[in-house]
């Protein structure tokens, strides 16, 4: 039957070789994995360190040097219950003295014979395989979704095969619009809406960004967001995996409502301004079943409406729209150069309110200059209020484990604390840490006498089994701009 859908694009994957480079995707056999007896795709991400200099100055990094291990991810669609298999190809059996699966709250027994392992999923969601324990070494990231929805007949598909877009044509997508990438599709380009409801993004494929500038984008080190949705509401983006391997945002929200993000997949491999996901001024926003390794924050909550950070005039944060009622549930996060989930730096935004982690788990984060696994660091006076980090397990962290304090300039770019503002009724109940490297620590530091951080109350944090009572036990500095900090259950 011929399809009449004008906007179906499709191409071929050589599926005879899935183990070369095939029509421009980055394919590779240093993992082979079967998801129930059937081959699935390996592909791999070189990694990067993007700008290793600030103000003339060398900047820290992991282990004092950058690193250049590469990461690789397959996904498989999974109807229930399946027996999974990895063949590490990349290391002789004698070198792997261990492989891990994680999170490890899934508790997920990996058996091994030589250089296979297997394992079983049980439901949805992600496993990333650590061998030896070193998560900086050639970490598998699989990806795991409930059975693929097939597309409506009006979509914009892309079928399976190396698309190669650019920058400077965009995916646009308007009214009731709906955007396939369908399994096995590489798409190289960007999506925009401007102004657009009820839109979807939705598929198994892979939307990429790999390359530095062209005729209307001069960048050096970065490139455009790969996603940028500004004044949208309804919006459903669902299942697909966003692999980034230059500097700059993954996915920004910029004074959107009413969004759903569900079985999405971010690997943004260059260290420096490769955020995860952005949602800026927005509000009514639920990101779960998610995963995201970043180069740098891994989730940022923004009063950011757009325009050069470095150059914007003097803007009331009164006048710009809210950030409200922003949910981030069941995901798997990894930061590999600043914080998982932060609120700012840039807040310029009418209030920021009612933001909630919850059943999330933190495999690794590394940052710097005193930065935390979750920070809420405003650069703009504004009254941020109603935060809960809840039922959240930090595996591994490097840094602080919660950094709250007001900014007057980061990285360059000016605060404007002349605004009024405050941090204030945050919660953090059932947060356990199983390694933070020094011993635990931690940040509250208000700004001034009317700039305080008032009324955060902690219950139930543990580092391994020894439960917290109080300041000392997570290593927690305070300043006088500090009150109302209960340790819950005592």
């Amino acid at each position: 039957m011929m399809d009449d859908n004008p906007n179906r694009i499709e191409m071929t994957v050589n599926e005879a070789a899935p183990s070369v480079q095939t029509n421009g995707i980055p394919l590779t056999s240093d993992y082979r994995v079967q998801v129930n007896g059937v081959s699935v795709p390996v592909y791999i991400m070189p990694t990067r360190y993007g700008m290793p200099y600030q103000n003339g100055q060398p900047m820290p990094v992991y282990g004092g040097k950058p690193w250049t291990q590469p990461m690789y991810f397959a996904c498989a669609d999974i109807p229930g219950p399946v027996p999974v298999s990895a063949d590490v190809g990349c290391l002789g059996a004698g070198e792997i003295r261990a492989v891990t699966a994680h999170p490890l709250s899934r508790r997920i027994e990996v058996k091994r014979d030589g250089t296979r392992v297997s394992f079983t999923v049980d439901q949805p969601g992600t496993v990333t395989l650590v061998v030896n324990g070193d998560h900086r070494t050639r970490p598998l990231h699989l990806f795991f979704s409930p059975p693929v929805e097939p597309p409506p007949r009006d979509a914009i598909v892309f079928g399976p095969g190396f698309h190669d877009l650019g920058y400077d044509k965009p995916i646009t997508l308007t009214n009731g619009q709906t955007l396939y990438l369908a399994p096995g599709a590489w798409v190289e380009g960007v999506i925009r809406a401007h102004g657009a409801s009820k839109i979807r993004i939705m598929g198994r494929g892979v939307l990429a960004q790999r390359r530095t500038g062209n005729k209307d984008y001069a960048g050096g080190a970065s490139a455009p967001a790969g996603i940028v949705l500004s004044d949208c509401q309804d919006v459903s983006i669902s299942g697909i995996v966003e692999t980034r391997g230059v500097g700059g945002w993954c996915s920004m929200l910029s004074n959107c409502e009413r969004v759903r993000l569900q079985d999405y997949h971010v690997l943004a491999s260059v260290v420096w301004s490769a955020d995860g996901f952005n949602p800026c001024n927005s509000r009514d926003v639920t990101l779960e079943r998610s995963f995201i390794r970043s180069g740098d924050d891994s989730i940022a909550i923004k009063g950011n409406t757009g325009g050069n950070v470095l150059t914007l005039p003097h803007i009331p944060p009164n006048s710009q729209p809210a950030v409200e009622n922003i949910l981030i549930r069941n995901c798997v996060l990894w930061s590999d150069h600043n914080e998982v989930i932060a609120i700012g730096c840039e807040t310029r935004a009418r209030h920021i309110r009612n933001i909630r982690i919850s059943d999330c788990d933190v495999l690794f984060h590394y940052a710097h200059e005193g930065l935390g696994v979750f920070g809420i660091v405003p650069l703009h006076g504004t009254e941020i209020s109603g935060i809960a980090y809840e039922n959240i397990r930090v595996e591994h962290c490097e840094e602080q484990l919660f950094c709250f304090r007001f900014l007057d300039n980061i990285w360059g770019i000016p605060g404007d604390q002349s605004f009024p503002g405050g941090i204030s009724n945050v919660t953090i109940r059932n947060v356990t840490v199983l390694h933070q490297k020094n011993g635990p620590r931690s940040e509250f530091t208000g700004y001034a006498a009317d700039k305080r951080i008032e009324q955060v109350s902690i219950e139930n944090l543990r580092y391994g089994d020894k439960p917290v009572t109080d300041a000392a036990g997570m290593g927690l500095r305070t300043n006088e701009h500090v009150a109302g900090v209960r340790f819950l259950g005592r």
